[in-house]
């Protein structure tokens, strides 16, 4: 079927389907950033959780695990729908 086509032709045909796909949400970036801020919200989280001498070890746990999903999150949701630079 492509074998009786113009190369020229080809070439914006290849040129058009490039175009049409969309460079966004790279997921593969979101889940890296969403993976280096998980790690950095447990870090901070610990660091914050550590100047709360009265909680309770849960109380302690469910803040550095709240820390670490919110920052996740953010940075996950920012890297993957921030169009590339060109």
């Amino acid at each position: 079927m492509d074998e009786g086509l113009d190369p020229q032709v080809k070439l914006k045909l290849l040129e058009a389907a490039r175009a049409a796909e969309p460079d966004y949400p790279n997921v593969k970036k979101g889940i890296g950033c969403g993976a280096a801020a998980l790690v950095a919200g447990i870090l901070f989280g610990l660091f914050a959780v550590s100047f709360f001498r009265q909680l309770s070890v849960l109380s302690r746990i469910s803040m550095i695990t709240g820390f670490a999903l919110i920052a996740a999150l953010i940075a996950g949701g920012v890297a993957a729908f921030r169009p590339p630079f060109k």
